[in-house]
């Protein structure tokens, strides 16, 4: 058994924190044959249907917002469509996704973008506030692609000020 993130496509479905016991479990949750998607910078292995993109499968905006925002460039590489599956790579999670995603999708209730320039050292948070981390990774990766050259932008859980 691997545990896995299933993604659905719409929207109005919630991801799922699942176990995949075969191959099998793989292919029903995508609806079709696999395409596995390497994603080693973030420790795993993206499923989607062979035949989404051909069939003009709705696209899965939330599967590419942590795509992108853990592991590529989105301009280098193929559209997500369909539901998608992110499972682990390596052994030390038992073939598991990574925690770090478990945590991002799951568990944090509030996230926040912080920016700073190249030259300097410091992050600084904006006031810019989301409520799951799909919002704020899709904002993160629109406003890298609109903000003056020199600026870096970073998604991370907002922890607000106690009172």
């Amino acid at each position: 058994m691997v545990k896995s993130i299933v993604i659905p496509h719409d929207e109005s479905q919630r991801p799922r924190l699942q176990e995949m016991a075969d191959i099998g479990a793989f292919q029903e949750a995508v609806d079709g044959w696999l395409e596995l998607i390497e994603a080693p910078a973030i420790g795993v292995t993206i499923y989607v249907n062979e035949a989404a993109q051909r069939d003009y499968a709705p696209l899965n905006q939330r599967a590419m917002a942590l795509w992108w925002l853990y592991a590529v460039d989105p301009m280098q590489h193929p559209l997500l469509c369909g539901d998608v599956v992110f499972s682990g790579v390596s052994e030390e999670n038992d073939g598991g996704v990574p925690e770090l995603l478990v945590r991002d999708v799951f568990d944090a209730t509030k996230f926040t973008l912080d920016a700073r320039s190249h030259s300097g050292s410091f992050w600084r948070e904006t006031k810019a506030r989301f409520d799951d981390v799909f919002d704020a990774a899709l904002w993160c990766m629109l406003l890298t692609r609109s903000v003056k050259p020199g600026v870096q932008l970073r998604v991370r859980p907002y922890v607000g000020t106690r009172t």
